[in-house]
């Protein structure tokens, strides 16, 4: 990362269109943006896509960057509003939303407890693209229903229950890991 002086100048050579500018905030940043997309993506090649879709959206928009967040803040919000968008395109390209209810939350919960990280990262790419966004929205980012409801263009009763179903299969998935290690299967 660079330091706050070192952003600054950065920042001012990327609203010039400095190339070299550019070149260090992506470097420095890319990483971290990588990590933030990773989340809303089911694979390697989309989340380069969305990263590379984030970062142009970045230089092309750097103007509009007041201060008034940390750039950090900024930046993390173009990359998520960029893997919405991209959630968009695919939801409109399919023609069905699976919509059920779900409970047991509490099961989940102790099975992440003694999960790590990278295999939790893993089953949530594997939920449907409705589930892996509503998820990460509320539970990784901390919005609010209302909030994920308008990003997603969706009702607030389908956050609600993408949610449910999104911890119902994740809870399934992990259930289900649990058995095949204590079976051996």
């Amino acid at each position: 990362m660079l330091n706050k002086s070192e952003l600054e100048d950065v920042i001012r050579g990327c609203r010039k269109g400095d190339r070299y500018a550019q070149n260090r905030l992506y470097r420095a940043f890319h990483a971290w943006a990588s990590a933030i997309c990773q989340r809303y993506t089911n694979d390697t090649e989309a989340t380069r896509e969305c990263v590379q879709d984030g970062f142009f959206k970045v230089f092309t928009k750097i103007d509009k960057y007041g201060g008034d967040l940390s750039f950090e803040a900024w930046l993390k919000k173009i990359m998520i509003n960029t893997c919405i968008d991209r959630y968009r395109a695919k939801l409109n390209e399919k023609t069905t939303v699976e919509l059920t209810a779900a409970h047991d939350e509490l099961v989940l919960a102790e099975s992440l407890i003694n999960a790590d990280a990278e295999y939790l990262l893993g089953l949530v790419q594997r939920l449907s693209p409705a589930y892996q966004a509503t998820f990460n929205l509320y539970a990784i980012e901390g919005y609010e229903y209302q909030e994920i409801a308008e990003m997603l263009g969706v009702s607030i009763g389908s956050v609600k229950s993408n949610l449910s179903k999104a911890r119902f299969r994740l809870k399934e998935m992990l259930t289900n890991q649990h058995l095949e290690t204590a079976y051996g299967k």
